[in-house]
């Protein structure tokens, strides 16, 4: 049942954690479900406080979206790619709003931004999920910039043992997106702030 938006305090955003990266397809990479325990600690956290928020936002392309001129063909909408990996398909279940997108920021999916907009006593979002270094990175600094010009002092923070990147050059390419999240007013903790 979902909650009422206007009093959530705080909210959790799972980014891209699909079969299409996790598990087959030409994006996928195993080794990125090594986050998936760290990312249900955190949704067993939010899901049994008062007034939290569990969002998914899984890729959702059609054969003519744009972005797949750039990258390989990946989570096409309706195959199994586009789907929650089993691992925590239990807990988009219980998830507040589940959302699809067509590009590599989930901020422009539809219904992202009205429901942001219904959540007027938010204090802060998590981001969990992957690529650390294009969805991830996507949404934390379009949303820092949706949250500034509209004066709404939310922080927006990112457990880094809950986000991953593809295997080629991982740990480099993540320590630099986490500088460049940091230098973007994005807040990086190892282990969850509790209020």
């Amino acid at each position: 049942m979902t909650k009422d938006l206007e009093n959530m305090t705080e909210a959790l955003f799972i980014i891209d954690m699909n079969n299409g990266f996790c598990n087959k397809g030409l994006l996928a990479d195993t080794t990125i479900k090594g986050i998936v325990n760290n990312i249900i600690s955190l949704i067993k956290e939010e899901k049994y406080m008062k007034g939290q928020g569990l969002f998914f936002v899984n890729d959702a392309h059609t054969k003519e979206s744009v972005e797949l001129l750039r990258y390989p063909e990946h989570c096409l909408r309706g195959s199994e790619e586009s789907e929650t990996i089993e691992e925590l398909m239990v807990y988009e279940k219980d998830a507040d709003q589940i959302f699809y997108k067509n590009s590599t920021c989930a901020l422009f999916a539809p219904g992202v931004m009205e429901t942001l907009n219904k959540m007027i006593n938010l204090k802060r979002v998590y981001i969990a999920g992957c690529l650390t270094d294009i969805c991830i990175k996507n949404f934390a600094i379009s949303l820092r910039c949706y949250f500034d010009e509209y004066n709404r002092n939310i922080d927006i923070v990112i457990v880094t043992n809950t986000v991953e990147n593809l295997k080629e050059n991982r740990e480099e390419v993540k320590e630099n997106t986490f500088k460049e999240l940091e230098t973007s007013g994005i807040k990086l903790v190892r282990k969850k702030e509790r209020n």
